[in-house]
């Protein structure tokens, strides 16, 4: 019977392997990815039935008859052919691709990966960083130190401490707070909130809540809170970790938390209490409110608009000559730059937003999330005074997959073998950027003190 059921499963995977495959990924990933996913796939077996099976003297009936020709002819005749994509999406739409062969060769439907070879074609000649602003360490600290109102100062550190998602950042609640301070433990009362039980014995921490889709209701039975309604989310959160990420707080960002909810709009009488509100009516803040606020330059101080003013040249500070102001539209290059015309001398203005410009060479808040993953790598540690261990960064901190490594690796990187203090606070800690934001700024547990 066992073996009927086999045969049986392969052979659907044989006749509708489009199907199958999403169809094994719902409620594995969130909607909008999976939706995504299978944009790709549908895409390029509209793009093998119609355009491919008329140019080649063969039978194509289905995705199982692709071979490597195929899938570079996809790469190169209409991913790369979309204005809209640069080359990193490219690759990741490419990996779905080989996600989806992966699974079907896994299930005996199909013999080999044709997409293992373009794919790897495709990233070897391929600069997935170029597309991103250049951004030296020290304006991104002068960036920091330039920002005045607690929110900003509060909501960028939140990006570049952690590496946070936008929507990660927006879903935050109070009950996902955990600050070592009389002030943090008056606000919490007022607003008669209980900590989530996952960091309520863990001072000076933050919970970025585990993945969910957009209409989640938050909390709930797999994220546990008081007895009461949750709140409907807006926005979903990509978190692979599973149970969430519990993340350390260092004396910035846990100073800057707390300058911000010191003048937080109360939420007196709201089931579910976020972190970061709109001054107008107190209530959670959204995508486009926070846009406003970080990037609209007529209304807000703070907004990388003023910024990017503020760093307008007008002539060479070593010379004195005019300058040439460059990249502006080039995505092949990263950052904007001013040229001296005379000493030669180039002059980086790299934080900007600029609707002219495309996508990948704008300060946005995601930004933020590449700039900790790349500044705290070891080959980057020139960029300030230390680096946060790989799987520290990448699996606890930001929150990806934690999939690789052998068998017995993955037992010993469970969470209930692991001294949360020893392996992920400390280590952290020792490696994270400062941005000497403050002349004194309030200690952490763990950094300065005992933990």
């Amino acid at each position: 019977m066992r073996e009927r059921r086999r045969e049986q499963a392969q052979k659907e995977w044989r006749k509708q392997p489009l199907s199958q495959f999403i169809e094994q990924k719902r409620g594995d990933i969130i909607d909008k990815h999976l939706h995504e996913i299978e944009q790709v796939l549908y895409r390029f077996d509209q793009h093998l039935t119609e355009k491919i099976a008329e140019q080649v003297d063969a039978e194509i009936r289905d995705v199982r008859d692709a071979v490597e020709d195929d899938i570079r002819s996809f790469r190169d005749n209409v991913l790369k052919q979309d204005s809209d994509l640069n080359d990193r999406t490219a690759a990741d739409r490419l990996g779905f691709l080989s996600q989806f062969y992966n699974e079907l060769e896994r299930q005996n439907a199909i013999a080999g990966n044709p997409v293992t070879r373009p794919l790897s074609e495709f990233r070897e000649t391929h600069d997935f960083d170029a597309g991103r602003p250049h951004i030296p360490f020290a304006r991104m600290k002068r960036f920091v130190n330039w920002l005045t109102q607690p929110f900003s100062r509060a909501f960028w550190l939140c990006g570049l401490k952690h590496g946070t998602r936008l929507g990660e950042v927006l879903n935050t609640d109070l009950r996902c707070l955990h600050i070592d301070h009389p002030l943090f433990w008056e606000i919490i009362d007022e607003h008669d909130v209980s900590l989530d039980p996952r960091i309520r014995d863990r001072p000076d921490t933050i919970l970025i809540y585990e993945q969910f889709n957009e209409g989640t209701e938050i909390p709930n039975e797999d994220r546990p809170g008081p007895e009461t309604e949750g709140e409907v989310r807006e926005r979903g959160n990509k978190r692979k970790e599973e149970g969430g990420s519990i993340l350390p707080l260092d004396s910035e960002l846990k100073t800057a938390l707390l300058e911000w909810l010191l003048v937080r709009p109360p939420t007196h009488g709201h089931v579910v209490h976020p972190v970061f509100t709109t001054c107008a009516d107190a209530r959670r803040a959204t995508k486009s409110t926070v846009h406003a606020r970080l990037w609209v330059q007529d209304y807000y101080m703070d907004s990388i608009q003023k910024f990017a003013e503020e760093e307008e040249l007008e002539e060479c500070p070593t010379c004195g000559e005019d300058l040439i102001e460059e990249n502006l539209a080039d995505a092949d290059k990263p950052g904007r730059r001013f040229r001296c015309r005379r000493c030669r001398t180039k002059h980086w203005r790299s934080i900007y937003w600029n609707n002219g410009l495309d996508t990948a060479q704008k300060m946005t808040f995601h930004q933020a999330r590449h700039y900790f993953t790349n500044a705290h790598s070891i080959g980057h540690t020139e960029l300030h005074d230390g680096a946060i261990p790989d799987k520290v960064r990448k699996k606890r901190i930001r929150g990806d997959s934690n999939t690789d490594g052998d068998t017995e690796d993955q037992v010993y990187k469970q969470k209930k073998y692991e001294n949360y203090d020893a392996d992920v606070r400390e280590p952290y800690l020792n490696g994270i950027y400062k941005f000497d934001i403050y002349d004194n700024p309030i200690s952490a547990v763990g950094e300065g003190r005992d933990t």
